[in-house]
């Protein structure tokens, strides 16, 4: 029988396990052991080695590769503290969490898929909201709460598989083009915030910003 394997985690895999489901941190720990020591776990192994039912363990990874992925995931991403000014250390955050998922894209599009069908019972983990929470962190006490809420909202469609199947199906990008994308348009969004830049016109008006935005705005329709 596997022995159940204990490890003490820091505060960055603490910081992101949090936002996993109760049961998915010893299995996703568990997996990681036996990798370290030269073993491919299948699903059920690792929910063995974990201590919790098998049936719990599908759950969260229906397939041997998204528990994988998923832990291959904490050991790419653990938060580390950036130098970089913030629009900068948000475009370097997104790049490389699109170049991780493009050499992961079929786990992922699998998961994708799994998840959108409610009788799989499949949940998507939510890595994205702690990641944005700390890269914004040391801008945000430069933003009102309510253009950070916006910003963090906004940059969640920037992570994960969900933009790369834009690029990819929609926009038909080459990998280095919408990473490009993603990494500029996350930028872009993080300055408009620092500026004061806001979608709300003086007057409160919501598409304001947007009618600017447009070509041809402000121009007044013409009748023939």
């Amino acid at each position: 029988m596997l022995t159940r394997q204990r490890r003490r985690l820091d505060v960055g895999q603490l910081h992101l396990y949090r936002m996993l489901p109760l049961r998915a941190p010893p299995l996703l720990l568990a997996a990681e052991d036996l990798i370290r020591k030269g073993h491919q776990p299948t699903v059920s192994e690792a929910a063995e080695a974990a201590g919790i039912s098998r049936a719990t363990a599908y759950r969260y990874f229906p397939r041997q590769e998204l528990m994988w992925a998923e832990v291959a995931l904490f050991s790419l991403f653990t938060p580390e503290a950036s130098d970089l000014p913030v629009p900068e250390a948000v475009g370097d955050l997104v790049r490389r969490v699109a170049a991780w998922t493009f050499d992961n894209e079929q786990p992922f599009r699998t998961l994708l898929r799994l998840s959108l069908d409610p009788s799989s019972g499949v949940r998507r983990p939510g890595h994205r909201m702690a990641w944005i929470s700390d890269v914004l962190a040391p801008a945000k006490g430069e933003m009102d709460a309510q253009t950070y809420r916006r910003l963090s909202n906004a940059l969640a469609l920037m992570l994960g598989i969900d933009p790369i199947v834009v690029m990819r199906d929609i926009a038909s990008a080459s990998r280095e083009d919408a990473l490009d994308a993603l990494a500029w348009s996350s930028r872009v969004l993080v300055e408009a915030a620092l500026n004061g830049r806001s979608s709300l016109g003086q007057n409160g008006d919501r598409h304001a910003g947007s009618r600017e935005a447009l070509p041809g705005a402000g121009r007044k329709s013409r009748t023939r």
